[in-house]
């Protein structure tokens, strides 16, 4: 989609959109801002309403401790999703407009039900739609690491993740999106902070460039929280002790074995699960939170060993070749 032909909105109409962002329209809070569900009224043609989400950033989000420039930002993210070699996805949000008035915001076409994150410990999620989602969440990040310069999206985790009413993941939130593909980091952007759940731990002491590896760390992150149905709860503890245990992957490395499995008891119950695929997703996930960059896989591994489980492989999914080629 060319960029000049989305839609310029104005603060009245995210408003009238959000129902004035009343709470009950509000489906989760990410690093910059938040995000909202939404109608679209229909016009003189009298259309049917339009469901959409709306995201708005927000200066006094505790996330953002430093100043940045939020209309930027919208700049930005509608650059990338505009992209010719973006903008056509699966697992990206597809943009309707964007707004730079007094409120900063863009507006995706798509019906949100809820964020990966919020749905993680819950019941909603079957074994099943859990791998498809991380599935999906795992060919986007081969998509992105295989270009020529490889996109690094840096704040990859569970509260930018949004799932529609098929359960399809999209990434909703660039907040700390590393241009590669369409130029260089803006020099604001280095200096925000990567949120502390799913960030690299030998990049957060060593430093140095952020690499797709670091990425994969993350991955592995939300990819073990999923089949673990656990999340990181380090901003509700009090002691610092607490604060360590309860990081997730602090959490796994504590409770894994060798062959051993991972996957939640309720889990394993599923339709479609398999032990071996149990054992199999753990040692991923583990592989993937190494600590040393290069004894982690690359993305396109990741894919490779997810295709490889007993439930794909049984279901005859021919989805991953199809997406592949084209992907």
């Amino acid at each position: 989609m060319d960029s000049t032909k989305l839609q310029v909105f104005t603060s009245e109409d995210l408003k009238a959109f959000t129902n004035n962002f009343n709470e009950k329209n509000l489906v989760g809070v990410i690093q910059f801002g938040k995000l909202y569900s939404g109608k679209i009224k229909g016009g003189m043609n009298r259309e049917e309403a339009r469901d959409v989400t709306v995201k708005t950033w927000d200066k006094k989000s505790e996330s953002t401790p430093l100043a940045y420039d939020e209309c930027l930002m919208v700049k930005e993210e509608v650059e990338f999703l505009t992209n010719p070699t973006m903008n056509c996805h699966p697992s990206l949000a597809k943009l309707i407009g964007y707004c730079c008035d007094e409120i900063k915001g863009v507006v995706y076409d798509f019906i949100p039900r809820d964020t990966l994150h919020n749905l993680m410990v819950k019941a909603d999620l079957n074994w099943h739609q859990r791998m498809n989602v991380i599935l999906e969440l795992a060919r986007l990040l081969k998509f992105l690491h295989g270009q020529d310069k490889p996109y690094r999206v840096f704040s990859i985790n569970a509260f930018h993740i949004m799932l529609d009413w098929d359960l399809n993941p999209k990434l909703i939130d660039f907040g700390l999106v590393g241009k590669w593909v369409i130029g260089e980091v803006s020099a604001k952007r280095k200096q925000t902070t990567i949120p502390t759940r799913c960030i690299d731990p030998y990049f957060a002491l060593r430093g140095g460039e952020w690499g797709t590896s670091c990425e994969v760390y993350s991955f592995g992150v939300i990819l073990l929280g999923l089949i673990a149905k656990r999340i990181s709860e380090w901003d509700k503890q009090e002691q610092p002790d607490q604060v360590l245990e309860n990081l997730l992957h602090v959490w796994a490395k504590m409770e894994y074995k060798p062959h051993s499995s991972l996957v939640h008891k309720s889990l394993q119950e599923d339709w479609g699960y398999h032990a071996a695929d149990g054992i199999a997703i753990t040692e991923l996930g583990m592989h993937c939170i190494e600590f040393f960059p290069m004894n982690r896989p690359t993305m396109k591994d990741v894919v490779e060993r997810l295709e490889n489980l007993l439930m794909f492989q049984r279901l005859g999914d021919s989805r991953p070749h199809k997406r592949d080629k084209k992907f």
